[in-house]
């Protein structure tokens, strides 16, 4: 599902046909990640005698209040309305992480802090003024002080980076929220190698992502990061992009390789 359509308005004062209502109760059991503590609903198509004191109504304020910030969240979802538009525009996201949540099959490595950062992928940001518990606990890791993981200003790939080597015992670089300070941390290496972690620069400062393979001609570079188009994902670079790369002190980088990576993919997007 990466898109609904509902004919008539569902919630408190809506048509509340038993179809549209279906549609949107399946809609956010798809989305319940981004609207806890809600649990799945019953897709029965009613909203009951009192829709006030619906469980779909209350999914839909949690939907509004915290994925759209809304500071008053009305339960009702118009045709082409801004909430039926955040709807579908975070499934559309949810497709797309369906293709490249499955990680691919990790080759022979020491790198064994790629086990961690794998099975971050698929978390994602919350729109608005709310945030990812998951994305607060990479805030900590990296000592930044935000309580909000949207916007340019929280961006979070330095402290998905930190949170990743904290969990694997080992201390993420000062001010690890900043990407390019990763260039401090461990020892340089002149050439990219599976786990790695690749530093770069965008307009407006720098991102930071683990290294997971390169393309057959050798000109893209697959990279495992958070704040890739707003989630942890893997995302395809061109190789010249990328102006560092380090590993721990510890790590034999001459007995790594860097694979040929095969699996699905991101296009590489805004890191903002």
């Amino acid at each position: 599902m990466s898109a609904i359509r509902i004919t008539q308005s569902v919630g408190l004062g809506g048509v509340n046909t038993p179809l549209d209502v279906k549609t949107v109760q399946t809609a956010l059991n798809k989305l319940l990640k981004l609207i806890s503590p809600t649990n799945a609903l019953a897709v029965d198509g009613r909203l009951g005698s009192r829709p006030e004191n619906s469980k779909t109504v209350a999914a839909i304020k949690q939907f509004q209040s915290k994925v759209l910030g809304m500071v008053r969240p009305d339960g009702k979802i118009d045709p082409n309305g801004r909430t039926h538009k955040k709807i579908n525009e975070k499934l559309a996201g949810l497709a797309l992480l369906s293709k490249v949540k499955t990680p691919p099959v990790m080759p022979v490595t020491t790198a064994f802090w790629m086990k961690t950062a794998y099975a971050e992928v698929g978390e994602t940001e919350v729109a608005g003024k709310k945030a990812n518990p998951r994305i607060l606990e990479y805030f900590k890791a990296s000592k930044f002080w935000g309580t909000d993981d949207s916007g340019g200003q929280n961006a979070w790939c330095g402290s998905f980076v930190a949170w990743v080597m904290q969990q694997n015992n080992m201390d993420p670089v000062k001010n690890a929220f900043r990407a390019k300070e990763w260039i401090n941390f461990g020892k340089p290496i002149s050439k990219p190698v599976y786990g790695a972690i690749g530093i770069k620069s965008r307009k407006g400062g720098g991102h930071v992502a683990f290294v997971v393979g390169q393309s057959v001609d050798g000109n893209y570079l697959y990279m495992l990061g958070g704040n890739q188009s707003n989630s942890v994902n893997v995302a395809k670079y061109k190789k010249d992009v990328w102006d560092d790369f380090v590993v721990p002190t510890s790590f034999d980088s001459l007995s790594a390789s860097l694979p040929i990576y095969t699996q699905n993919a991101s296009v590489a997007g805004s890191e903002a």
